[in-house]
């Protein structure tokens, strides 16, 4: 959807040079051969319009997150280079950190309101009562003593793992990708995150890569 999007904004197609829109379809196919998950398929043409009948409502949630985040990449292309990344970094864990409070507390003060619900409500009612067990079980484990600091390094170790390298220095490293490389070509590049990930499960737990 970048390179859509990019040449959207910039109001001309050639924006976009024809090796990279080569490139764009070439990246989707192997994603789309990497989703049939070991299936042996004789008809590849089929197989995509039978995935397709079967679109589910986590599907369109996934197209909108896509679609969002091409928003994301192709303004982040235009802003990262008119400033520093340290300062985009900042202010975009400054913004996470923000909606983040605000997404908890609205689910912790849901939680008792919607109780027998079903659907999105029954689902953000049942996530604050998770919520609110977590802190009631932590509180309850440092008051009598179960939850020593041998039991928390681990987690907290998990913590800070996630909170600087997972989420602070990707957001610099993106931020500062972005401001040499154009949408496109960086959206190219994420396409890798698949194979990454699956080198990585098979390296580090032992996971069978093939059916």
């Amino acid at each position: 959807m970048v390179p859509f999007v990019e040449a959207l904004f910039s109001g001309r197609v050639g924006t976009v040079p024809l090796r990279t829109w080569a490139a764009c379809v070439f990246a989707f196919i192997g994603l789309f051969v990497m989703g049939l998950d070991g299936r042996v398929v004789s008809d590849p043409l089929s197989a995509f319009f039978t995935a397709l009948s079967s679109f589910t409502r986590g599907d369109a949630l996934i197209i909108g997150a896509a679609i969002l985040y091409t928003l994301h990449v192709v303004r982040l292309g235009v802003y990262a280079r008119e400033t520093t990344p340290m300062k985009l970094a900042a202010s975009k864990a400054t913004a996470e950190t923000i909606f983040s409070v605000v997404l908890v507390g609205g689910l912790v003060s849901l939680s008792g309101a919607l109780t027998g619900q079903s659907g999105l409500l029954g689902f953000a009612s049942s996530t604050g009562r998770e919520i609110l067990d977590f802190f009631s079980a932590f509180r309850a484990g440092v008051v009598n003593g179960s939850l020593t600091l041998p039991v928390l390094l681990p987690a907290i170790g998990a913590v800070l793992w996630t909170g600087w390298i997972t989420c602070a220095y990707t957001i610099y490293a993106q931020s500062f990708g972005q401001s040499r490389v154009s949408p496109t070509n960086a959206n190219l590049i994420y396409t890798f995150q698949p194979i990454f990930t699956a080198l990585f499960g098979w390296l580090l737990l032992g996971e069978t890569m093939g059916p």
